[in-house]
């Protein structure tokens, strides 16, 4: 028996909108090519399960980082192909072909781990300098996908590192060269590199798939818009406690903000273990009724605290929007804590129970 939740701060996904961000994308594409869902992170903090339910049906792939992200997809009935983008060990090699999971091979090493039956795809490194194979590897690749014909080898791919500028040098630099590695190999590899910024803006990165990750949760993935894109994420709380202050009156840790005038201050159960960065203490606005107010002090473990003003005009219960809706976005977060919506939206913590419209 599932046990009952009694928290009272929630994110809402809209799946609609996930099934939107992906109808948008797929208009990019041109026809045939495969769309692969990244979900990876837990779906970048929406949910991997009920993610890849609401969308199993709009697309052909997906991705996760390990065996377990991928594990918890067939445990979940979800049929659709899986790339599983991380290295593979000899403690997760039998669960690839057990579980119908696709490897990754970015070195050679790796054919040597992989058990009998397994599909895979390989991953060059174009510039990324992450993980991959480098262009010199190639015949060392080749005589390997020979010689180990106990695995079946069924796609290759690449990872750009600046896809979101839409005028990257780096990024053609990257479709080049993979380009040239591609063309060394059988031409009935599934071949995929385009993320989502290359999807909305490097055409030729398309092959015969891309893999969407944070387009498909609605935001862009840099400072270029795409239209259409729709954030699918709501945080929402309540006033737990609210209490009067005097002019000069300090909030939180460190003292370091005081009360312009006397008024009200309102208690909200959300910090950063939940997921609200500290250092976008005194950065923040979240909505109530529509309307934005500051957070002020320090950002708490478990609490932040909102400047309602010289009037009292709301009372314990009172619903609040701390991301997302009348409030501000991932991307507004992002911002103005020199990072990226990925992180914001990834690191809202599994505690704050998810609920799906």
């Amino acid at each position: 028996m599932e046990r009952k939740s009694f928290t009272n701060s929630f994110v809402e996904v809209d799946l609609g909108d996930l099934r939107n961000n992906i109808r948008v994308l797929k208009n990019f594409l041109s026809e045939g090519v495969k769309q692969m869902a990244v979900v990876k992170a837990d779906a970048y903090g929406h949910g991997a399960v009920k993610v890849a339910r609401a969308i199993e049906e709009q697309v052909d792939w997906f991705a996760v980082n390990d065996v377990d992200e991928g594990l918890e997809l067939r445990e979940a009935g979800i049929n659709n192909p899986v790339l599983v983008f991380g290295v593979p060990t000899d403690n997760t090699a039998p669960a690839y072909p057990d579980h119908n999971l696709t490897a990754t091979i970015s070195s050679n090493q790796h054919f040597d781990l992989l058990r009998q039956g397994t599909k895979y795809h390989l991953n060059f490194d174009t510039g990324m300098g992450r993980l991959g194979l480098y262009r010199d590897e190639i015949t060392k690749t080749q005589n390997n996908i020979s010689t180990y014909n106990n695995l079946t080898c069924t796609g290759i791919y690449s990872h750009f590192a600046t896809a979101d500028d839409p005028g990257s040098a780096k990024a053609e630099k990257q479709l080049k060269l993979f380009t040239s590695i591609r063309n060394r190999f059988d031409s009935s590899l599934l071949t995929h590199m385009g993320n989502t910024g290359g999807t909305a803006f490097y055409p030729a990165s398309h092959f015969d798939m891309v893999r969407n990750g944070i387009g498909i949760y609605g935001y862009p993935p840099g400072s270029t818009p795409v239209e259409g894109l729709k954030p699918a994420i709501r945080w929402q709380s309540e006033l737990v406690q609210i209490k009067q202050i005097r002019e000069g009156e300090t909030v939180s840790y460190g003292a370091r903000w005081r009360s312009p005038e006397d008024g009200y201050i309102g208690v909200v159960p959300v910090g950063y273990e939940e997921g609200v960065p500290r250092v976008l203490s005194g950065q923040l606005e979240i909505a109530v009724e529509d309307s934005l107010y500051p957070v002020v002090g320090t950002v708490t473990m478990n609490y932040i605290m909102i400047f309602l003003g010289s009037s009292h005009q709301f009372e314990v219960g009172q619903p609040v929007e701390v991301l997302g809706g009348s409030a501000l976005t991932a991307d507004h977060w992002a911002s103005r804590c020199n990072t990226i919506p990925y992180e914001i939206v990834s690191g809202i913590s599994r505690r704050v129970p998810r609920r799906y419209v």
